[in-house]
């Protein structure tokens, strides 16, 4: 098991006290916890720093002398100046393709808070009598993109250490979910794959089959009708439980770019913004939501949390926004420069900007999209050479993959030619 996830276990012995919980408050105490204070939006801050000119010298001779027929849309923001470097239609909306991911994440940071944990959960209510529950079995999940089968199998050897033969009532399902994700209706078929969503999200159907396996795979008897969808009862003992940090949903969407965790996230969205239904519906409004209270923008079209449709569109300042909103948050930034990639080092990054003048200077989100047209996005930080800290977006529309990844390469390489 990933050593950043839990599994918590509650015994009993002759020297503890048996202590029932309340389901709905453990998910609350565990899984709600924020950050202390809340962040507020987006602050415009200049200083009486200046820019570094060579680095928008080099910026502005590449960029104008390599002009191409395709869409290229670029904005370098000096974040500790306070001022905007460079622009180049910076305010063009483009399919971010993967880059959608950093708006995705900083919106659930914002919603749940950077100590966030997914919690999942599996209780008893009622008494056991000679390997007979008498009662009910609840099992009460919070939409961990992360959790699957194997993950739970180690909470439900607990009950065959409880002595559990038997179920003489209810299994009850309470997961937040029931039907697969739906397909964002621009997608192109196969772009997300079942096999790498979560347990929670594999539909109806299948989390039947897989909870009767788990709970049988223990010896223990019980008919098809004991399984039911339902919310759990109020007054339950807390067998175990698996927690999962936001931190490490996140590492994924942006360290790896996971197209299905993050729409898993958005389901999520849509249910701790408050929603029993409609998650995903609900999950894209709080993302908007969020670009217009927070960062100022309502000029964003958002149809997935993934990035993979071509109609999303955002502008290389909205994305520069979501990099500054970022620092603007010391935990949100602490995220940030632990889970995007690392050129030359990690991530989507490993195989670009490797060389020795660029290797780990630049943490960025990478977004591309092998369209017909050729989508390609990266966004994210460096340092100059005056120490500043430097955000940028650069967007490519309407180019072959691998020129414009060149392109973006090679500005990389401009962006941190000074520094040491």
């Amino acid at each position: 098991m990933n050593l950043s996830r839990s599994l918590f276990v509650f015994t009993h012995t002759s020297h503890t006290i048996l202590y029932v919980l309340l389901f709905s408050l453990l998910m609350t105490a565990c899984s709600n916890e924020k950050d202390h204070g809340s962040p507020s939006r987006l602050k415009e801050t200049t200083t009486q720093l200046p820019i570094d000119s060579s680095l928008l010298q080099r910026i502005d001779a590449y960029v104008h002398k390599r002009e191409m027929d395709s869409l290229l849309a670029i904005h370098v923001y000096d974040i500790t100046a306070g001022k905007t470097v460079f622009g180049y239609r910076e305010d063009s909306m483009v399919p971010p393709a993967s880059c959608m991911k950093l708006l995705t994440g900083m919106a659930a940071m914002k919603l749940l808070g950077t100590r966030f944990r997914f919690s999942t959960q599996l209780g008893i209510k009622g008494n056991i009598t000679d390997g007979v529950l008498h009662g009910d079995l609840c099992i009460v999940g919070g939409l961990d993109p992360l959790v699957t089968s194997s993950d739970l199998q180690p909470l439900f050897r607990r009950l065959q250490s409880k002595g559990i033969k038997r179920i003489n009532g209810h299994i009850i399902l309470d997961l937040g979910i029931r039907e697969y994700p739906s397909h964002e209706e621009h997608w192109i078929p196969g772009d997300l794959k079942r096999r790498k969503y979560g347990f929670f999200f594999q539909g109806e159907k299948r989390i039947l089959q897989e909870i009767k396996y788990l709970v049988r795979s223990q010896g223990i008897s019980c008919a098809d009708s004991c399984f039911q969808w339902g919310p759990h009862p109020r007054q339950s003992l807390l067998i175990g439980k698996i927690q999962t940090p936001l931190s490490e949903v996140i590492r994924t969407m942006w360290k790896n770019s996971a197209n299905e965790k993050s729409e898993s996230l958005l389901y999520a969205l849509g249910k701790y913004s408050g929603h029993k239904d409609s998650l995903r519906k609900h999950g894209i409004e709080y993302m908007q939501r969020f670009a217009k209270e927070e960062l100022g923008w309502d000029k964003v079209t958002i149809h997935d949390g993934c990035g993979m449709c071509i109609y999303n569109s955002m502008s290389p300042t909205l994305l520069t926004s979501i990099l500054r909103y970022g620092h603007q948050h010391p935990a949100y930034f602490r995220i940030l420069q632990e889970m995007l990639p690392t050129s030359g080092t990690d991530g989507t990054l490993l195989r670009r900007l490797y060389t020795k003048n660029t290797k780990g200077k630049i943490k960025a989100k990478t977004g591309t999209l092998t369209r017909e047209n050729g989508i390609c996005s990266l966004a994210g930080y460096f340092y100059d050479s005056q120490k500043h800290l430097i955000a940028f977006a650069i967007m490519n529309y309407h180019l072959p993959i691998a020129d414009a990844q060149l392109y973006q390469d090679h500005l990389c390489q401009l962006f941190v030619a000074d520094t040491r």
